[in-house]
């Protein structure tokens, strides 16, 4: 098996996980009876279609893929692909295979219409166990870690801007308990047979509801609109806003290079901006 050029590169750090992907691809391939194909050629896991399926590993260290697999199957199907199988000790999992697979981004089709519809259908909210990490957690994670990295890069962006993603994370809602996406937009959204359209690659937290539009505002021209779309759906149009801006910030950190992303940081600017 070939280890795509771009997940060799973003994963250089992990030398160990790489040199032992074609070994653990060829045990999940023997257990599950999977004829695979190529490699897709995608930065952060693994993937690789199999028949029916797509086989998928994520590094050791890419923990906000950790529940990617519990949320599959928390969704059991609904609006999201459907978990075939798992193998935890090796950080894979089975799904079915989207067909034909065009990425609504592609597609021609009002992303705000379809994501709109699928959002509601996704929206669960979890009573009693799960194995899923917290967004109050993680939000004090991230006003501990998102200043001091600002500090060390010498001031990088305007204080205004970490100022506000610092009160958002102090304000998180703990009693709050829906099962969120942070990486929900339209490159994560594909055609399919069993329903018109499908989400993949869920990066899962419980807690409020408002972080599912964190990576729809990010990847978006009209913030203005989505915020709308959002708010006529029932969220909360000003904390999508705010998470949007939070998370956003906090994911503009290249842990791998040490350095905030430019790009990144002009994104949670944009959404800062909007009204």
């Amino acid at each position: 098996m070939r280890v795509p050029a771009r997940l060799a590169e973003v994963w250089q750090h992990e030398p160990g996980w790489l040199e032992a992907l074609p070994r653990l691809v060829a045990e999940c391939a023997a257990d599950w009876n999977l004829e695979l194909e190529e490699a897709i050629d995608t930065p952060h896991s693994l993937v690789v279609p199999a028949g029916s399926a797509v086989l998928k590993l994520n590094a050791p260290s890419h923990f906000e893929a950790d529940h990617e697999a519990d949320a599959l199957e928390w969704w059991n199907g609904r609006g999201a692909v459907r978990l075939l199988a798992r193998d935890d000790a090796r950080r894979a999992f089975l799904i079915e295979r989207c067909v034909p697979g065009t990425r609504l981004w592609d597609s021609g089709v009002d992303e705000t219409s379809v994501i709109g519809g699928l959002l509601t259908r996704l929206e669960v909210e979890i009573r009693g166990a799960h194995p899923f990490r917290l967004l109050a957690d993680e939000a004090v994670r991230w006003a501990d870690e998102v200043p001091q990295r600002y500090d060390e890069a010498g001031r990088p962006f305007e204080r205004a801007l970490l100022e506000f993603a610092l009160d958002v994370y102090a304000s998180v809602d703990g009693s709050t308990t829906y099962l969120a996406n942070q990486d929900l937009h339209g490159a994560n959204v594909l055609r399919s047979e069993r329903e018109s359209w499908l989400v993949i690659d869920p990066k899962p937290l419980v807690g409020e509801r408002e972080l599912d539009a964190s990576g729809l505002l990010r990847n978006t021209d009209s913030v203005e609109r989505w915020l709308d779309v959002l708010g006529d759906i029932g969220l909360d149009r000003e904390r999508a806003r705010a998470w949007g801006v939070a998370h956003n910030l906090a994911w503009s950190w290249d842990e791998n290079r040490r350095v905030w992303l430019p790009e990144h940081v002009d994104g949670a600017r944009r959404i800062f901006n909007a009204r």
